[in-house]
């Protein structure tokens, strides 16, 4: 499975395009003279969940690197040790 077609690499897109949203209605915020503070905020907390997931998910969404490794040398993610 492709990392565009992982259930984690979509989420990450998803927050991407949330972020992308956010940005561009901070915008019209501003174009239009309105307060931008909540929106700003929202904005960086956005961005701190998507740097989480990224951190969370990233061994779940292999990169085109790892992708080209041969199996025995991919990372796997890993497991607790109860």
């Amino acid at each position: 499975m492709s990392p565009d077609q992982s259930p984690a690499g979509t989420h990450i897109q998803m927050m991407e395009r949330r972020i992308e949203q956010q940005v561009e209605a901070i915008e019209r915020l501003k174009q239009s003279g309105q307060d931008i503070s909540e929106a700003v905020r929202r904005l960086s907390l956005l961005q701190h969940a998507l740097n989480e997931m990224r951190i969370l998910l990233g061994q779940l969404s292999p990169t085109e690197q790892d992708n080209k490794r041969p199996d025995k040398t991919r990372s796997t993610p890993a497991r607790a040790l109860f």
